[in-house]
């Protein structure tokens, strides 16, 4: 938080779940989301992808298998990277909203 105010728009909640990363010209990642929202997500990797580079990310919500594009917009050095989801298909969109809604509640 900076200044008092969350700067994400969407909520954010914890979600482990094994996740698996690629890209062009980057090898395969296999690793955990830490928490997800309906605009992204942070992975716990050691080793990140670069910034503004675009990874296709698979990974499962309850029974739904979600893959989708993903913008890394920031790494934490050892620590993890986090992704902005790119054009989310609705029922992925859906499966997280789900998650969101009743981790909030």
């Amino acid at each position: 938080m900076e200044g008092g105010r969350e700067r994400r728009a969407a909520k954010r909640v914890s979600y482990p779940c094994e996740v698996e990363c690629e890209g062009s010209g980057i090898s395969r990642l296999a690793t955990r989301i830490n928490d997800v929202s309906i605009t992204g997500a942070f992975i716990d990797c050691r080793s990140s992808f670069p910034v503004g580079s675009t990874v296709t990310m698979r990974f499962r919500v309850r029974s739904t298998q979600v893959i989708a594009d993903a913008e890394v917009r920031y790494c934490m050095p050892q620590i993890g990277m986090g992704v902005r989801f790119l054009n989310l298909k609705p029922e992925y969109l859906d499966a997280i909203q789900s998650v969101v809604e009743e981790a909030a509640k």
